[in-house]
C-alpha cells in the first residue's frame, strides 16, 4: 500500500518552530501522533509508519525543541512543560489529518513521559495512549550520583552535561546501532543538567496522576532496559484508573523494542491494539 510522505513546521504559542512530518496511507482509519525520545527526531519512526501505513493507520510526528531539525540547544528544555506546547502543536495536527477519525497518542521514552504528563495537564480526548520504553523510573545505566545532584546542577549548572550513554543499549542488533550512531539528526552528547532534572520531576508528577487517567492504554518495554527502567512501565500498569489496559514486557529486548531483535512481533502486536480500538480489523 503506497500512501504519502507530507513535511511541514509548526508553530508553537511560545513561538517555536517544529518540524515535523507525516505518512499517510490512501485511506485513512486512525492517526497516531508521536512524540520521540531525548535526543533523537521524528524520521527515526519511518520504519515504523510504513508498517503502520499497511494496516490503514497515519503516523504524525514533530522534532520536538532542541531535537532533530528544530530549533534550540540539543535537548535542553528550561521548564519540561514547554514540551507540552510542542504536543499541543502536534495533536492540532493529527486531528486536522484525522478529519474525524480516531487519533492515538504515543510517547516512547522521555516522549512518554512528555505524553503522559500531557494527558494529566491538558484532559484532552484521544482514543489511546502508547507508552514506548517510557522515561517513568530511571534505569540502571543511568549514574545515580548524578540522579541525587539533579536538582543543584539544575540550578547551579543547568547546561552542563555528563557522560554519554552507551548507544548500545538501545538495541541488540549491531545495524540498529550503527544506524543511530550515524544518525547527523541524533544527538549523542548526554542531556543538559537542567532537562534531567526535569525529567525526573516530570516522573513523579505521572506516577501521581496515573490513578485519574482512564482511556485505554498500552505499554510495551524491553525488560533488558537499562535506560528506562521497565518496573516504571509496572507501576503505571497497576496505577492506571481504566479497565482497558495492557502491559508487554519483551524478553532480552533492549531500550527500543521496535529496533530490536523481537521488531516484526513488537510492531505487529502493536498495530493490532491500535486497530482494535480505532477500526474495523482488516
Amino acid at each position: 500500500m503506497s500512501g504519502e510522505i507530507l513535511s511541514f513546521d509548526l508553530r508553537t504559542a511560545d513561538g517555536v518552530s517544529l518540524s515535523g512530518q507525516a505518512w499517510m496511507p490512501p485511506t485513512v482509519h486512525a492517526v497516531v501522533a508521536v512524540v520521540h525520545g531525548i535526543a533523537e527526531h521524528s524520521g527515526r519512526y519511518a520504519a515504523l509508519a510504513e508498517q503502520a501505513n499497511q494496516r490503514g493507520l497515519g503516523v504524525v510526528s514533530v522534532d520536538l525543541r532542541g531535537h532533530g531539525r528544530s530549533p534550540g540547544e540539543r535537548s535542553w528544555v528550561e521548564r519540561f512543560d514547554d514540551y507540552l506546547l510542542d504536543v499541543d502543536a502536534l495533536l492540532a495536527k493529527a486531528q486536522e489529518l484525522a478529519a474525524g477519525r480516531p487519533v492515538f497518542l504515543m510517547g516512547h521514552s522521555m516522549g512518554g513521559a512528555i505524553a503522559l504528563r500531557w494527558l494529566a495537564q491538558r484532559r484532552r480526548p484521544v482514543a489511546g495512549l502508547i507508552l514506548s520504553s517510557a522515561a517513568l523510573k530511571i534505569g540502571g545505566d543511568v549514574p545515580r550520583l548524578l540522579v541525587a545532584l539533579a536538582p543543584l546542577l539544575s540550578r547551579w549548572l543547568p547546561h552542563l552535561r555528563g557522560t554519554r550513554i552507551d548507544p548500545a543499549t538501545i538495541s541488540r542488533d549491531a545495524a540498529a546501532v550503527a544506524a543511530y550512531v550515524a544518525d547527523p539528526l541524533v544527538s549523542l552528547q548526554a542531556p543538559p543538567a537542567r532537562t534531567g532534572a526535569e525529567l525526573l520531576q516530570a516522573m513523579a508528577a505521572n506516577r501521581a496522576a496515573a490513578a485519574g487517567l482512564s482511556l485505554p492504554v498500552y505499554l510495551f518495554h524491553g525488560d533488558a532496559d537499562r535506560l528506562t527502567d521497565p518496573a516504571g512501565s509496572r507501576e503505571i500498569f497497576d496505577l492506571w484508573g481504566g479497565p482497558d489496559r495492557t502491559l508487554r514486557l519483551w524478553l532480552g529486548s533492549r531500550h527500543e523494542t521496535f529496533n530490536d531483535l523481537d521488531r516484526e512481533a513488537v510492531v505487529a502486536e502493536l498495530l493490532d491494539w491500535i486497530v482494535a480500538r480505532g477500526r474495523p480489523a482488516v
